[in-house]
């Protein structure tokens, strides 16, 4: 099986989620939550962290998941967009007022700004993604704010795990699209099904 380039997969995953239909994707946020909420309740203890992240457009629904983790006790905190594409975290609850940010079509959480090392109680990082496979390869929509943000999170120390959310098409084997030593690999991959454990070791050497 040969890898299909970024580009075309790019173009190929997001044509699959304009296609699907508002049923499957109200499904499938549905799923997220139910397999979400009782993966993370054995993987980290209420009162921890949770980096989750706010979906938008045609990406699968995060809004039950995090809504219920914040009524399961956990800390929920989401990303802000910050010049040369790094990310600062926000906390984050249903209440929290949203405003436009770095990139005027995104709805940033208003409050106090917080860097990766000041996140001490992380237990979770939940990276949007288009695809991700089998071995952990992730690919995001090309900006490169994930990549950097997990990769200053291990030169750190920190071992929170990261887990892609995905749909369950957008799982697909090891070696199905390119990935280079730049693209952070995760942990985990979310499906409204299941939940995977992933090598977590590069890729690359």
């Amino acid at each position: 099986m040969r890898a299909l380039n970024k580009d075309q997969a790019r173009k190929d995953f997001l044509r699959l989620r304009r296609e699907m239909t508002d049923t499957e994707r109200t499904e499938a946020a549905q799923g997220l939550a139910r397999i979400g909420l009782g993966k993370v309740h054995d993987l980290v203890a209420p009162g921890a962290t949770v980096a989750g992240y706010l979906s938008v457009g045609t990406e699968p629904g995060t809004g039950a998941l995090l809504e219920g983790l914040c009524r399961a006790g956990y800390r929920v905190v989401v990303p802000v967009c910050e010049p040369e594409r790094q990310l600062s975290w926000c906390d984050w609850t249903p209440e929290t007022e949203l405003l436009p940010g770095l990139h005027g079509s995104l709805l940033e959480p208003a409050g106090q700004r917080y860097a990766a090392a000041e996140l001490q109680e992380l237990g979770l990082v939940l990276v949007p993604a288009l695809v991700a496979d089998s071995h952990g390869g992730r690919m995001g929509k090309g900006g490169g704010y994930y990549d950097r943000f997990l990769a200053r999170l291990r030169a750190d120390g920190n071992p929170a795990p990261a887990a892609a959310v995905v749909f369950e098409h957008e799982f697909v084997p090891a070696g199905s699209f390119e990935t280079t030593p730049l693209d952070a690999p995760v942990d985990a991959v979310l499906t409204p099904s299941q939940w995977r454990q992933v090598p977590s070791e590069p890729m690359y050497t």
